[in-house]
């Protein structure tokens, strides 16, 4: 039986090794195909990269701890609450798990596959004595694919990638909440406090309110001065209802990212942080190594590429080895009589013939789709480079903004100061008077959002960039 065992295999290894010295020309050239379609892309986008951002920033590398850059110990917790507690993340981490366990058992291929089925029965017999009758069995069975062309290895291989892709994914998507977080957050400061100016505004318009009718009871002024009066203060009153109900809005968006009840009962700050010092920026094709979504874009293009591999070595031959016995007895030693273990192994050789052409639809399918991945890769480049640049050109222009606003509002005010003196001395109209008025609150307003503004775009650079720390791809987890 023995003999017959080893003979069977030996005849078909031989007949396997036939058709693998025929096949192997036409495979390494498909292998060389996909090779050579990732090195050009490889190849483009480092053409692409210039050798430098075109925005002026110093040569240094960016800082790789953005968040401890503002100095800010509210900001620095609720961004760490939000990467353990946000449900994004969350998600990102199961799928990352998922992916972790799809590769795992891709990989399982490689081994032989055993099962086993067992019984045990027993019988009684009476008929004047008591008899006894038990039996055993065990009927185990072995599979296993010899990966001849290398299939098995490379699905396993193409699960990998998806698996390094998906930690990727958390990587990002991780970053990208840490730089929502902050974001909303300014974006709540800045509520608070044209908030804050709109309670001013209303104030003053009071006042003025006040005194215009101060000057229409003394027939220093008409009718028509107080209804313009009495329309800004309305007015005034109906941007701080809205001004209200923005901040109640962005405190609740804020609180969903921490994953907790939108009930609008942050505490916030006085006033938005200072601006840190931008440190560097780098060059453009760091960012390749440090952008996550960059990586996870790579890694998928590598699983395309070799998943076309293994939709051609589907249509070679399989050489499977199957095993199967049946031990069984009176009694339980009988089932572990290794002589008896495997009465039948057989080897198998098994190719495709006609399918009407579907394994031959499905090499071009994954072709078709290594090239989308191709192509979506340096698209993913090409905004990266483009986020940088708008942040880098933001930056200058941003800083110019606020340099401006911030002397229109010393202006405003002062042109304010002066026309509530000329008007209670009715040398001036209502009509200056509120326009100089809304003019500052318009300013300051203004500066409020240009501040807010710097600082969101900061956070946006630092994410276009890779984020530092935050962007960094987490351990592997243990299985």
């Amino acid at each position: 039986m023995q003999n017959r065992i080893i003979k069977v295999i030996t005849l078909n290894a031989i007949t396997v090794m036939c058709l693998v010295n025929s096949g192997c020309a036409s495979y390494a050239g498909a292998d060389k195909n996909s090779r050579e379609r990732l090195s050009q892309i490889t190849t483009e986008i480092n053409t692409l990269a210039a050798d430098e951002w075109l925005g002026i920033t110093p040569d240094s590398l960016p800082s790789t701890d953005w968040v401890g850059d503002f100095s800010n110990e509210q900001l620095s917790s609720i961004i760490a609450t939000a990467l353990t507690e946000n449900t994004d993340i969350r998600i990102a981490q199961a799928r990352w798990q998922a992916a972790n366990a799809s590769a795992i058992s891709n990989s399982a291929g490689l081994l032989p596959d055993i099962s086993a089925t067992a019984s045990a029965s027993r019988t009684e017999f009476e008929n004047n004595s008591l008899l006894d009758s038990s039996s055993y069995t065990l009927m185990p069975a072995i599979s296993w694919e010899a990966d001849v062309w290398g299939r098995v290895r490379n699905i396993a291989a193409a699960s990998e990638r998806d698996g390094e892709a998906s930690r990727a994914d958390y990587a990002a998507v991780r970053l990208s909440i840490a730089a929502t977080v902050a974001q909303n957050w300014f974006d709540l400061i800045e509520t608070h406090l044209q908030l804050e100016l709109s309670k001013k505004e209303v104030r003053t318009q009071s006042r003025a309110l006040a005194l215009t009718q101060r000057r229409f009871y003394g027939g220093v002024s008409g009718s028509s001065d107080v209804r313009l009066a009495k329309s800004s203060l309305a007015n005034a009153e109906a941007t701080l209802a809205s001004r209200e109900q923005a901040k109640a809005a962005a405190a609740r968006r804020l609180e969903i990212l921490l994953r907790k009840y939108p009930a609008n009962e942050l505490e916030i700050p006085a006033d938005l942080p200072e601006l840190p010092t931008l440190k560097g920026s780098g060059q453009p094709i760091d960012i390749f190594s440090k952008r996550p979504d960059l990586l996870a874009s790579e890694h998928r293009m590598q699983a395309a590429g070799i998943r076309v591999n293994v939709a051609r070595k589907n249509l070679l031959p399989r050489l499977t080895l199957t095993g199967n016995g049946n031990l069984g007895g009176n009694n339980s030693d009988d089932l572990f009589d290794i002589d008896t273990l495997f009465t039948n192994i057989a080897a198998g050789l098994a190719a495709p013939i006609f399918n009407a052409g579907s394994l031959r639809a499905e090499v071009r399918r994954n072709e078709a789709q290594l090239q989308q991945q191709l192509e979506a890769y340096i698209g993913d480049a090409l905004n990266a480079y483009l986020e940088v640049e708008n942040a880098l050109d933001a930056e200058q222009r941003l800083q110019q903004r606020e340099e401006a606003l911030r002397t229109s509002l010393t202006e405003a005010q002062r042109a304010e100061e002066r026309l509530v003196i000329r008007y209670s001395e009715g040398l001036a109209s209502i009509l200056q008077l509120l326009d100089a008025q809304s003019r500052a609150i318009t300013a300051e307003g203004q500066l409020i959002n240009a501040r807010k503004e710097r600082l969101n775009n900061r956070v946006r650079l630092h994410l276009a960039l890779g984020g530092g720390d935050l962007g960094q791809l987490p351990e592997q987890e243990e299985q």
